[in-house]
């Protein structure tokens, strides 16, 4: 029997494989479309509605810096907007155009399309032991 330090070591290999595994599968089947961390802000922004740059940060876990980035280049191609509060213009809100909610869903049936053939040897009980056990860990 391993022991648990053996069996942590294990765990942390396994997960870091499967992640890297999952992030290389996917510039293959984005390489269409705009980078994931682009589609990360664009999701939010489509299932959340206007947002300030500090909200979606704190939705993906990610400094500020990194999402006025982000939605730089995401409002170059025209997919997201800023706007002004009509409170205060001090106030920047971040918005999906309309091209931005068909690229949005156009890349979030590709991924969903890229979970079920990853997850599809599960059966739905194990889905939802796994799904358990990863809400689980505590970070």
């Amino acid at each position: 029997m391993k022991t648990r330090e053996r069996l942590v070591q294990d765990l942390v290999i396994s997960y870091r494989s499967q992640t890297k595994k999952i992030r290389s599968c996917f510039h293959p089947l984005l390489k269409d479309y705009i980078p994931y961390n682009e589609y990360a802000v664009l999701k939010v922004l489509n299932c959340c509605g206007d947002q300030m740059v500090s909200e979606i940060a704190d939705h993906l876990n990610v400094t500020n810096s990194h999402i006025s980035v982000t939605s730089d280049k995401l409002i170059n191609r025209g997919l997201v907007k800023r706007t002004h509060s009509s409170e205060d213009r001090r106030i920047v809100y971040l918005s999906i155009t309309a091209e931005g909610k068909q690229m949005a869903a156009e890349m979030e049936n590709i991924l969903q399309g890229f979970y079920e053939k990853t997850f599809e040897e599960l059966t739905e009980e194990e889905m939802e032991t796994f799904i358990s056990l990863l809400n689980k860990i505590k970070m």
